[in-house]
């Protein structure tokens, strides 16, 4: 019968309305749960990426921050260091200049003590002459008393037999008395000059 086909076929088709139906409301269901799932995460993400990009700011901040201080740094230690080298020049001069004097004062040390040793010498070669001359001072002093003894012990005799003084006189001419008075006379010249000498010597 067309009707009951009809009925049937009208019925087939509400059942899959009403299945269409199901199945849009679960699909329409699902998409929501995506879109909310999906503008979630993407706000997750953009949480993310926003917190990240906050990191990654106070990071640079920070990295400027140490750039900065330690350009700063960097130019103090480059002053020190030009400090330093005038410094080092400075008492490499100062080094320099005192080497010099003193290689000065070496040479006028080494120039004084040539001076003195040649001093030494001469006042070794003086004391030398001067021990001669006191030896030889002292040989002339011990003859001239010897001398002065002898002539001395003449007197003596003489003044104690002066009758026998008058003879020899006549006997021996001017002999004797040309003998003493070079005794008496020229010898105590001679002590005098010679041991004056060896005063001013």
């Amino acid at each position: 019968d067309p009707r009951v086909r009809e009925r049937a076929t009208k019925q087939d088709l509400e059942c899959d309305k009403i299945s269409l139906d199901r199945q849009n409301k679960d699909l329409k269901s699902r998409i929501v749960h995506l879109e909310n799932s999906h503008r979630s995460n993407k706000e997750g993400l953009v949480a993310q990426m926003e917190t990240r990009i906050a990191e990654l700011e106070e990071r640079l901040e920070y990295e400027e921050r140490d750039r900065a201080s330690l350009q700063l740094n960097n130019r103090r230690l480059e002053r020190k260091v030009k400090e330093l080298m005038m410094q080092v020049d400075d008492e490499h001069l100062t080094l320099t200049d005192q080497k010099d004097q003193l290689s000065l004062r070496l040479k006028s040390m080494k120039r004084q003590v040539e001076e003195a040793e040649e001093e030494i010498d001469r006042l070794e070669s003086a004391k030398k002459k001067l021990q001669r001359d006191l030896e030889e001072q002292t040989d002339l002093n011990d003859q001239l008393q010897a001398q002065l003894t002898a002539t001395k012990k003449e007197l003596s005799r003489r003044k104690s037999s002066p009758s026998r003084m008058v003879n020899d006189l006549e006997d021996d001419d001017d002999e004797d008395l040309s003998t003493d008075g070079e005794s008496l006379y020229d010898g105590p010249s001679v002590y005098t000059f010679s041991r004056d000498d060896g005063i001013r010597a």
